[in-house]
């Protein structure tokens, strides 16, 4: 609700105003400012330069903003992973819209490939041979393809491949977020 300050009288007034949102600090990374609450995932391949960041609001359509020059690109993924403003880690259950999809562990270092907002994850998903992982969303339209930021088809769901253990990484974080204890 957006709030307006009367003065009249020497006396403040309080005017609330019904059915506005509620205000929200933008992400500004690189040279991009994004609404938080739009962004439905942030994806960097490992060993890519690429990063990806897909935009799109329940029932519209997506957009990809494909950041393809190594420095900009890492330096966009990790202002906003780093942004405590907006990402949460897994588990953690406030109105922060979107979660680091890598739970934390002892020191070991792993290499981050996914911010997502949970709210519009409905499954993470194996392929047969495990090389490769799927991340499927919600509400999209009946022909919503997430461009591949290497260049790659264009699929329904977000694919990326599992070097490193990251697919394991991406399902640990994943049923951190689902399981309530």
């Amino acid at each position: 609700m957006r709030a307006a300050v009367v003065v009249w009288s020497g006396l403040f007034l309080l005017s609330l105003t019904a059915g506005a949102q509620p205000a929200h600090k933008p992400i500004v990374a690189g040279g991009m400012v994004v609404n938080p609450h739009d962004v439905i995932a942030v994806y960097r391949p490992l060993d890519q330069q690429a990063v990806a960041v897909y935009l799109g609001r329940p029932g519209q359509a997506i957009q990809a903003i494909i950041i393809r020059d190594a420095k900009e690109a890492a330096a966009v993924f990790n202002e906003i992973w780093d942004n405590q403003d907006v990402c949460k880690d897994p588990g953690e259950d406030d109105a922060r819209p979107l979660t680091r999809m890598r739970v934390k562990d002892n020191g070991a270092v792993k290499s981050a490939t996914l911010i997502a907002n949970v709210q519009r994850v409905m499954a993470v998903v194996w392929e047969s041979d495990r090389r490769n992982l799927r991340v499927v969303f919600d509400k999209l339209l009946q022909q919503d393809l997430f461009e591949n930021p290497n260049g790659g088809e264009s699929l329904p769901w977000l694919e990326f491949q599992s070097l490193h253990d990251d697919g394991e990484t991406v399902i640990a974080a994943y049923k951190a977020c689902v399981i309530k204890k």
